[in-house]
């Protein structure tokens, strides 16, 4: 079977890995990616010579829904795909021009959405999201809500709910027993050794509730003195934060590193005791999958994250839960975390096994694989 991905990710080499996975399962794999997406350029990789790959030039680089191809046709039936698979949400004009080419080709259509949101759009991104619901083959799915919106809106074929990527579980793995390693990463990375690390690895936005955080922290460092937070990230929100952080007397505890490259993230969550996702739902936005939930899983840190959107479908009973915008409840969780040396290990434990069971690419592409053949037999 011939599957044609299309989809602006994978400029990224590490989430390509799936791609190989499936190539090397009897798929003829072929992708097209921008050279660029953003700042991010296309990175080389060792396996890309395991698919046919085409990177063309696109219009509106760096914007999600209004960004087209130059030269897809000819690219497309270059490749004669059976299957189109556009991971783009279905309201894009990318997923348009994606189906438009597949259907001149004769090639079934797939589309992946993340939107967890039922919302109505404007034209003429109203008419493309019909059209596309119409005709495609199949849609894939990142959480159960979006899978809800689409039958909201009439889509009746086949969904399967399927992250776009896994984690690439090599990179992030270790040992939940293994503490001697955390110490390195600590030491390797200037971290202090004996703290209780909280971390936030993401952009500083509001919707990301990191006050929630700063707050816990507050409410929390008589309780537990070496209690601090680890930043990763920078954003809009920073200065607020640090003030805020200030005012409540625990600047001093707060690690803030605005500036770390994607291959350092897996040391900084193997450094870490918790990773807390403390997002908010906003009328336009909830939290879609948080896919560093699974990341710190498969690295043994404990994962807190709020009841916004997907986040407690993610972690399940592998980390804990409290209500989004509360922040005695999430201080509440890292005591109990804090308080347990047995609740700790097992949530570490929980946590490494999910994040291989389910989120690695290996399972991943199994779970693609399933939706071509499904498509395939149509």
């Amino acid at each position: 079977m011939r599957v044609l991905t299309i989809s602006k990710p994978y400029v990224a080499a590490a989430y390509r890995q799936k791609l190989s996975l499936l190539a090397n399962a009897g798929y003829t794999i072929g992708l097209i990616c921008p050279p660029a997406w953003g700042s991010q350029r296309f990175e080389p990789d060792a396996t890309d010579a395991q698919y046919w790959l085409r990177q063309l030039p696109i219009l509106a680089n760096g914007r999600n829904h209004f960004h087209v191809y130059i030269g897809l046709a000819k690219a497309v039936k270059e490749f004669r795909p059976d299957i189109v698979n556009c991971e783009e949400e279905h309201y894009s004009l990318v997923t348009r021009q994606c189906l438009g080419v597949a259907q001149d080709v004769g090639a079934k259509f797939i589309f992946h959405t993340w939107q967890n949101i039922l919302k109505a759009y404007p034209p003429p991104f109203s008419w493309m999201e019909r059209r596309v619901l119409r005709d495609a083959a199949a849609a894939a799915t990142g959480n159960d809500e979006a899978t809800q919106v689409l039958r909201a809106k009439g889509f009746r074929g086949p969904i399967a709910e399927i992250p776009q990527m896994g984690v690439h579980f090599e990179t992030f793995a270790a040992d939940p027993d293994d503490l001697v390693l955390r110490q390195s990463r600590r030491s390797r990375l200037g971290l202090h050794l004996d703290a209780y690390y909280v971390a936030f690895v993401g952009r500083l936005v509001e919707e990301k509730g990191v006050d929630m955080m700063v707050a816990a922290l507050a409410q929390l460092s008589h309780q537990i003195p070496q209690l601090r937070l680890l930043i990763l990230g920078g954003g809009p929100e920073q200065v607020k934060l640090a003030a805020m952080a200030t005012s409540l007397g625990v600047a001093d505890r707060i690690d803030w590193r605005s500036q770390v490259p994607s291959s350092e993230v897996a040391t900084y969550l193997q450094a870490t005791d918790i990773l807390c996702l403390p997002s908010l739902t906003r009328p336009n936005w909830k939290e879609q999958f948080g896919r560093v939930l699974v990341e710190a899983m498969a690295a043994s840190a404990i994962v807190i994250g709020s009841s916004s959107g997907e986040i407690p479908r993610v972690i399940g009973d592998a980390g804990l839960v409290f209500p989004e915008g509360d922040a005695r409840a999430l201080a509440n969780a890292i005591v109990k975390t804090f308080d347990s040396t047995e609740l700790r290990q097992r949530l570490r434990h929980l946590g490494h096994q999910k994040a291989h069971s389910q989120f690695s690419n290996e399972q991943v592409a199994k779970r693609w694989s399933e939706l071509w053949q499904l498509v395939g037999a149509i």
